[in-house]
C-alpha cells in the first residue's frame, strides 16, 4: 500500500475514533443551551491559564533540554522548545508521531544522533510515568474525603467495589501479575527471540532500562521535576464557572490525573475520552454532569486551541532561527 495513502487512513482512523467517542459522551448533551450560558463564563480567567499552559511547555522544554545534555551535547532552549510545541502540534494528527517528529527537528538543527535523541525521549516519558503514578497516589490520599463522601451517598457504589475488589478476585489478579512479571523477565533476557513481537518487548524494555539509567546521569533533577505545574491551568479555569471556583487546587490536581488517564486513548488530543473523565471526577465533587460537560469542553477546547497556535508558531519559526544551519 501507498505511503500516504497508509498515513491518510491512520489519520482518518484516529480522528474517526475520537469524534466517536466523543459524540457518545455528549449524546445526552444539550449544546444549545451551552451555547446559551457561554455569556455566563468569566473568559478573561483563561488568560492565566493559557499563560499557565505556555510555562508549563518552557518547563517541559527546559527538562528536555537538561536530558538532551546527558549525551554530551548542549542544545538550544530555543530548539528544545519549538521541537516540543511541534511535538504537540504533530500528535493532533496521529498518535506519538510528535515524539519522531522533535527527535528529527533536534537530530537536524543541533546535528545530533537520532538515537540518542530518541533515547532521552524514552527517558522522559519514563519521568512522565513515574510522576504521573505519584500525582495520583497524592491526589487520592488527599482527596479520600470527597470520594467517601461520594460512596456513603450512593450505597450501590460501595456494594459494586466489594464484588470487583473480592478476596477471590484479588488472589487471581495477584496470580496473573507474578506470572506477567516472570514472563516479561524471561523476555527481557532474550529466550523468547524468535518470536517477533517478543523480540519487539525485549528491545521495548531494555530502552526502558536505558532511559533509567539516563536520568540517573542527569543534572539539575529538581528542573527535571519542575513541569508539573500544568494542573494549575485547570485551577484557573474553575473560576470561569460559578459552579466551580468553590473548588481547590487539589481538587485540580485530581482532574489532572483523571484527565491524563483520558489522554491515554489514542483520539486527536484525548477527545471523547477526556472529556468523559473530566465529567465523571466533577460528578464526585458534587458538580452536575451538565457543567462538567460545559467545562471539559472549555478546558479541552483552550488546551486544542492552545496546541494549534503554539504548533503553528513553532512550525514556523524553527526554521527562521536556524536559517544559518
Amino acid at each position: 500500500m501507498n505511503k500516504k495513502l497508509k498515513t491518510a487512513i491512520k489519520i482518518i482512523l484516529f480522528v474517526g475514533f475520537g469524534i466517536a467517542i466523543f459524540m457518545l459522551v455528549y449524546k445526552d448533551f444539550d449544546f444549545g443551551n451551552f451555547f446559551d450560558t457561554m455569556s455566563a463564563i468569566k473568559w478573561g480567567w483563561l488568560i492565566p491559564a493559557a499563560l499557565i499552559s505556555l510555562l508549563s511547555h518552557i518547563s517541559r522544554a527546559r527538562r528536555w533540554q537538561l536530558l538532551l545534555e546527558t549525551t554530551g551535547e548542549k542544545p538550544r532552549f530555543t530548539n528544545t522548545f519549538f521541537a516540543v510545541l511541534n511535538a504537540y502540534f504533530a500528535n493532533l494528527a496521529i498518535p506519538r508521531l510528535g515524539e519522531v517528529t522533535r527527535c528529527a527537528l533536534i537530530s537536524r538543527y543541533e546535528k545530533q544522533d537520532f538515537s540518542k535523541v530518541l533515547g532521552t525521549v524514552v527517558s522522559e516519558r519514563l519521568l512522565d510515568l513515574m510522576l504521573v503514578a505519584i500525582l495520583t497516589v497524592v491526589a487520592f490520599a488527599t482527596q479520600a474525603n470527597v470520594f467517601g463522601d461520594f460512596v456513603a451517598q450512593h450505597p450501590e457504589i460501595k456494594d459494586n467495589l466489594a464484588k470487583i475488589f473480592s478476596p477471590t478476585t484479588i488472589t487471581i489478579l495477584a496470580v496473573v501479575g507474578i506470572a506477567g512479571l516472570c514472563l516479561l523477565i524471561v523476555i527481557a533476557k532474550g529466550k523468547l527471540d524468535r518470536f517477533k513481537f517478543c523480540q519487539k518487548i525485549s528491545k521495548f524494555i531494555k530502552d526502558f532500562w536505558t532511559g533509567i539509567l539516563c536520568l540517573k546521569n542527569v543534572n539539575h533533577k529538581a528542573g527535571v521535576i519542575f513541569h508539573t505545574l500544568y494542573f494549575l491551568m485547570l485551577y484557573f479555569c474553575f473560576f470561569a464557572f460559578e459552579e466551580l471556583s468553590g473548588l481547590n487546587v487539589l481538587a485540580a490536581l485530581m482532574l489532572f490525573v483523571a484527565g491524563s488517564f483520558g489522554m491515554i486513548v489514542p483520539s486527536p488530543n484525548g477527545m471523547g475520552s477526556y472529556h468523559f473523565m473530566i465529567i465523571q471526577t466533577l460528578i464526585i465533587y458534587g458538580i452536575p454532569s451538565e457543567t462538567g460537560a460545559s467545562f471539559a469542553l472549555v478546558a479541552h477546547g483552550l488546551q486544542t486551541l492552545l496546541v494549534i497556535v503554539f504548533g503553528l508558531f513553532a512550525t514556523i519559526l524553527i526554521p527562521v532561527v536556524n536559517k544559518d544551519k
